[in-house]
Order: C-alpha cells, then structure tokens, then sequence
C-alpha cells in the first residue's frame, strides 16, 4: 500500500514543482551534469532524493544506484509508485559492504556521472562514502554532499548533519577539487558540489 505523504512527494516532482528549499536545486543542478557527462548515477541513502533521480535516470536513460540501509525505508519506497524507476537497482545494505561488492565484482564497476551521498552522518563513515565513491566518478563528473551547512551547533549531532560539515571544511582548505556549497537549499543543512578534476 503506498504512503499517502510519499506519493504526493512523487506527485509534486512530476508536476515540476521542485521547490528550492527541498531537492529542487539537486533535481536542476542533476539535471544539467547528466546532460553533459556519460555515466551513471549513484544515491547513498535513499528519501525523497530518490524520486529526483529516478526520473532522470529515465530521462538519459541511465542506471541509478540506490543504497539504502534501512529495510523498512526500502519496503515502504518500494511500496509507492514513483520512488524507484525501472532504471534502479536498490542495494538495501550498508555503503561498505556495496562499495566491498564492486571492489570484488571488478567487470560490474559502473562509472559514475553523479553521485549523491547522503547516508550516514558520522564523520568517519561520511568521508569514507566520499573517498569510495571519488574513485568511481568519472572525470569532470560530481558528487553532491549534503547536510555540508548545519544552521548552528545543536544539527552537529548525528540524528541531524553530524560531522558532514567537518568533510566540507577539510575540502576547502586542501583545495583539491571544484566545489560549491549551496547554504540554503536541501532542508536549509547545505548541500556541496564537487567535481572531479582530471
């Protein structure tokens, strides 16, 4: 039976209605890399996001990754139309183990477009989100973090941003890569692009 919130969420993205202070400049800003850049796309925790890009992973006829940990979040998105396309694949398991699998599946690598990461807020599992999935995007591709701008200290707790920020932080100061962060977008917590240079 579909979840009476979750499908008017649906409802709303294939209207257009992106709306800003949600995932509207994730599903425009999405929209654009994939236009440009060949590869696949990659979701690390999976929510209304997963909408986003499942409908645009059917628009450029793209394979869309999703990992989700929570059994019970993957059953209840399952069960309403829209938030997995027919060019999903769900991996209901802990990042590690995903990223474990395709070290180990080495002909099944996918090169990656766009990836969004917003599974675990830990610091330490964050980064290693980052890090895992930096080696499977493709040149001039992106990753998108988010929960990268908590409002003030009490969303530094891991129910909310946790130490995603911490990630952003370093990023600036080592100066390796493109990025951006977008302070007042996805839910007001922040969400940072970064591509990868050549």
């Amino acid at each position: 039976m579909e979840h009476p919130q979750l499908k008017n969420l649906y409802e709303q993205v294939v209207a257009g209605n992106f709306k800003w202070d949600r995932w509207g400049l994730l599903s425009v800003l999405s929209d654009y890399v994939l236009y440009y850049t060949d590869g696949q796309i990659l979701e690390i925790g999976c929510g209304e996001s997963s909408i986003h890009l499942s409908k645009l992973a059917e628009k450029y006829n793209r394979k869309c990754f999703h990992v989700e940990f929570s059994k019970s979040g993957v059953q209840n998105m399952k069960n309403t139309k829209g938030y997995f396309g027919k060019n999903s694949e769900v991996f209901n398991m802990k990042s590690d183990e995903f990223f474990e699998r395709l070290e180990v599946k080495m002909a099944r690598q996918p090169k990656i477009a766009l990836a969004f990461i917003d599974g675990d807020h830990t610091f330490e599992q964050a980064k290693r989100d980052y890090i895992n999935t930096h080696k499977y995007v493709v040149n001039n591709g992106f990753i998108f973090l988010h929960d990268t701008y908590p409002p003030d200290e009490s969303w530094t707790v891991p129910e909310k941003c946790g130490g995603v920020y911490k990630i952003r932080r370093q990023m600036e100061l080592d100066n390796q890569e493109m990025m951006f962060t977008f302070t007042r977008s996805a839910f007001d917590v922040g969400l940072t692009m970064i591509q990868k240079r050549e």
